[in-house]
């Protein structure tokens, strides 16, 4: 290296300490021998580092070198310091070539001990021999060793508290060093020496420069770190705001910018990698700013794109990119957050067919509501035949989604019950308007079907008994008797008067006893009595002209007369034992 085998102490052969009356006179003794044309050797000139020649150029080069102080202090960082009994022995080692017994001794004497007055100048005479010896062999594993153990050393001296007193001994009791200033300016004579065989086949990396640096006091360490990592780093940071500002104007295009910063920045970042360990903080830092931007581009596409996509290839592109952020990385709570984005974009894509059902749902949904709330629209039917169109083109959607859904989803119970609660309100509307009462309670017997909340059921319920009730009146009123009828409608038998064509007919008669007789006396007879007066009349109105419907009735109960199932009234029975014989005589006559 060459401060230390050119360093201007090693040329006027002084100690570090010197004096300036020392230096002067030893100036002045190396000018007359040159004058002389003479060499002169000295015990320090340590011709195993190099061949030295003096010459007045280089004389007075090295004179004015260290004629200021902090010339004088920067020098000797980079040459021996005899300053204890140890150091002597040193040094007579080493002016006998005795080099391994030399770094032996001093190694010894400061391993595991703690830094003191009587140690610190082993330290960094240990430190020059390791740079001196490192020479320009860096591309031999032996000079790489020496080199990077020179520079842990030297690391170790600048941070040791015993620093200010050296610099006082060296430059003068009044002067004060900048510790910061001084470490710096040794660093960059450092890297300038190593700059030309960094990276190369066979030769020492930066990461391993970089490890032993780290010896250096904490003030110092990032300026020289920086001198590696600061360029590769201002560029990341600007691929960073640049895919930042892109991804904000366009979440469309989000995915793309992700895509083209990780490559853009790819080479830069395996080269922070290569040189730092991830535990470095200003690593750390970049490396985890890149990956969240990465990250976010992800999101911002996954959210403008993916989310409303028909198919899952947006998913996917958002979810290999959050994947490609995650190896970017480095701390804990980075890493966190993209894995949580990557479980979220691979739950949805796993439910894409689930999306897809609640989208196919979600149409027929819309398309149902459509129809509910536009079937007021249709000028050309009716409203009951707007209920009936409207029943028609739902019905199916509705036992879709009731297939798909659940029969308890609230989604499909509250569109179920809209249908249902519309048809309803058309078909009273329709019974009010019209008085045509049949087709409405047909309407409201083929929406009890569908499934509704309680609400709209109960309502339903009271709409159809409102119409039904409105249905009997109309039966009744329509199935007039005759005039020989009693005044009380209770009494009729309508089904019975239909087929025999007269309320006073004996088997009426007999049928109407029956009832009073026998039925009436029982539970099950009461409740088929209030069966038959709820639907009879309907039943009634509805047939009354269909001769082949009274035929029938009319055969099934001349069979149970005749088989005595019911029986006839007796004479003393009834008053009217002077009617022509009764219908089932003549029908079952044998002839």
């Amino acid at each position: 290296m060459n401060l230390v085998l050119n360093n201007p102490f090693r040329i006027l052969a002084l100690p570090i300490t010197a004096s300036e009356r020392e230096i002067a006179k030893r100036i002045s003794d190396l000018n007359i021998f040159a004058e002389m044309g003479k060499s002169k050797s000295y015990d320090t000139d340590f011709l195993f580092l190099s061949t030295l020649e003096r010459k007045p150029e280089s004389v007075k080069e090295a004179s004015a070198r260290i004629e200021q102080p902090e010339g004088k202090l920067f020098y000797s960082l980079f040459w021996f310091w005899k300053h204890s009994v140890i150091d002597e022995l040193s040094f007579n080692l080493l002016k006998n070539g005795e080099l391994g017994k030399a770094i032996s001794l001093w190694s010894k004497y400061i391993s595991g001990k703690d830094i003191s007055e009587e140690n610190y100048s082993a330290i960094k005479n240990l430190s020059v021999l390791y740079l001196g010896l490192a020479g320009g062999n860096l591309f031999l594993h032996s000079g790489q060793d020496f080199f990077l153990k020179g520079i842990t050393l030297a690391g170790i001296f600048f941070g040791s508290h015993l620093f200010e007193n050296y610099c006082r001994i060296v430059s003068g009791i009044n002067y004060t060093a900048d510790k910061e200033k001084i470490g710096s300016a040794f660093a960059d004579e450092i890297i300038s020496f190593a700059e030309k065989y960094l990276d190369k086949p066979d030769s020492i990396g930066i990461r391993e420069i970089l490890k032993s640096f780290r010896s250096f006091p904490h003030q110092i360490f990032p300026y020289i770190s920086g001198k590696f990592v600061n360029e590769p780093s201002r560029r990341i940071e600007t691929e960073i705001e640049k895919a930042r500002k892109t991804r904000t104007d366009s979440p469309y295009n989000a995915c793309q910018q992700g895509e083209e910063l990780y490559q853009d920045t790819l080479k830069d970042l395996a080269y922070l990698k290569d040189i730092l360990p991830e535990s470095d903080l200003q690593y750390q830092m970049v490396a985890d700013k890149l990956a969240n931007e990465i990250l976010q581009c992800a999101i911002d596409y996954f959210n403008a794109v993916a989310k409303h996509a028909v198919n899952q290839a947006s998913g996917e592109k958002s979810l290999r990119l959050a994947k490609t952020a995650l190896t970017a990385a480095v701390g804990e709570r980075v890493r966190s957050r993209i894995e949580e984005n990557i479980f979220v974009m691979e739950t949805w894509i796993k439910s894409a067919p689930q999306r897809q059902r609640h989208r196919e749902i979600q149409l027929l949904i819309d398309d149902i509501m459509e129809r509910v709330n536009g079937c007021e629209q249709d000028a050309q039917r009716n409203d009951l035949q707007k209920a009936q169109y409207l029943l028609d083109n739902i019905l199916h959607k509705l036992l879709i989604i009731k297939a798909s859904a659940g029969e308890g989803n609230p989604v499909y119970l509250n569109v179920s019950s809209v249908a249902a609660d519309k048809v309803s309100e058309l078909c009273m509307r329709h019974a009010a308007q019209t008085e045509e009462y049949a087709g409405a309670i047909n309407m409201m017997q083929n929406i009890a079907m569908l499934d509704m909340l309680p609400e709209i059921r109960e309502k339903h319920g009271k709409i159809n008994a409102h119409l039904q009730a409105k249905r009997e009146n109309e039966v009744i009123q329509t199935v007039k008797p005759s005039s020989s009828e009693p005044s009380e409608k209770k009494g009729r038998c309508y089904i019975a008067t239909m087929v025999y064509g007269d309320y006073d007919s004996p088997e009426v008669l007999c049928l109407r006893n029956f009832r009073d007789q026998v039925l009436i006396r029982s539970g099950f007879g009461r409740l088929f009595i209030r069966f038959y007066y709820r639907y009879s009349p309907i039943f009634a109105a509805k047939f009354r002209r269909v001769e082949s419907v009274k035929k029938f009735i009319r055969f099934f109960l001349n069979l149970l007369f005749r088989i005595r199932l019911i029986k006839p009234l007796h004479r003393t029975q009834s008053v009217r034992s002077a009617f022509p014989r009764r219908a089932w005589e003549r029908d079952n006559e044998v002839k």
